[in-house]
């Protein structure tokens, strides 16, 4: 087998320039989350297209995942590979809000024998791996004694519907791989290319989505009174400043009480408010009423999401203002 296992390395060695350009392929396809039926239908071709088996799984208008397989006499354990097709966020809503340029757009390139783009990182270069090496294996004719399984995922990308972003098209966070799973696409083993810097890690920590709501006045700014206390504020964007506050200390205490040493190493659970909205962006001459915050706290495996709910809850009712707390996703972690 070891000799086997070296011509199959000289093999792909030799498919470096194919390769590459696969890469430069799916990372050039526009495709963000929401939208990755796209990529998936490319992915799916070029396994047709090389012999192998594959299926796309529709989820839902635009988003797919694909399903490809070489088939083992099912006489040992199957393998799995994971990798997802979403990169980032699209649209009018990030480019006006984020004013970076949008990753899906700007794509990957090539300098020499390196290839940079965040989507090419994020993850189109991990699909072109495994395609190869399954394109190598079954060229090789190499018998397998378990299934080896090859899916792309749409929804990896940490996303959840909340306020008028509602609807399939903005779940995220394991989407694509929970579809899967739930509908029979498993495995003894599973490997995931991601944010792993090539080492092995199966400590995996969930996380929770909050959105704290404060609660204000409306007032016109030639008429404005402002509040003895912070409580008497009109303006839910000035109470809500103080509660930014009162999360990041949150926050800070939160990770030092939950960080640990694993046996893969060191586990970090952190959080952060990530988005903010409140009053019109275009009539600033009323103190907004509203003010939201959307907060994202990792979680350890076996974590209480009802503790930390309660924990967090406590800290913004410190602050004295009129504030809601809501747990809008929770997905637990996995050892």
């Amino acid at each position: 087998m070891r000799t086997e296992v070296q011509e199959l390395l000289a093999a792909l060695d030799g498919q470096r320039e194919e390769l590459a350009e696969l890469v430069l392929h799916l990372a050039n396809t526009y495709g963000p989350v929401g939208q990755e039926a796209v990529t998936a239908r490319e992915v799916d071709a070029w396994y047709r297209a090389n012999g192998i088996e594959s299926q796309v799984v529709e989820l839902v208008s635009d988003r797919a995942n694909v399903v490809a397989r070489l088939r083992g006499s099912g006489t040992g354990s199957s393998l799995l590979f994971n990798a997802h097709l979403d990169t980032e966020a699209s649209g009018p809503d990030f480019d006006n809000l984020m004013q970076v340029p949008d990753a899906n757009k700007v794509g990957a390139r090539r300098e020499g024998d390196r290839i940079f783009g965040h989507t090419a990182m994020n993850d189109r270069h991990a699909h072109a791996l495994f395609m190869f090496a399954a394109r190598a294996i079954k060229q090789s004719g190499i018998p397998l004694s378990g299934d080896l399984v090859l899916t792309s995922v749409a929804g990896e990308t940490g996303q959840s519907p909340v306020d008028e972003y509602k609807g399939l098209q903005y779940e995220g966070k394991g989407f694509g791989s929970s579809y899967l799973v739930e509908h029979g696409v498993r495995a003894d083993y599973a490997i995931v290319s991601e944010t792993t810097n090539y080492a092995l890690c199966w400590h995996h920590c969930g996380a929770n989505y909050y959105k704290v709501t404060v609660r204000g006045r409306n007032m016109y700014t030639p008429r404005l009174k402002r509040g003895a206390t912070l409580r008497d504020e009109p303006s839910a964007i000035l109470k809500a400043a103080h509660v930014v506050n009162a999360i990041e200390a949150w926050a800070v205490g939160y990770t030092v009480a939950n960080s640990g040493t694993t046996v893969c190493g060191p586990v970090v659970p952190n959080a952060q408010v990530g988005a903010i909205r409140g009053g019109i962006p275009w009539r600033p001459n009323r103190s907004s009423p509203y003010c939201a915050l959307y907060v994202d706290v990792r979680t350890l495996p076996g974590a209480d999401s009802d503790e930390i709910t309660r924990s967090l809850r406590a800290a913004v009712d410190a602050v004295g203002v009129d504030t809601t707390v809501e747990l809008t996703m929770s997905k637990t972690g996995a050892i």
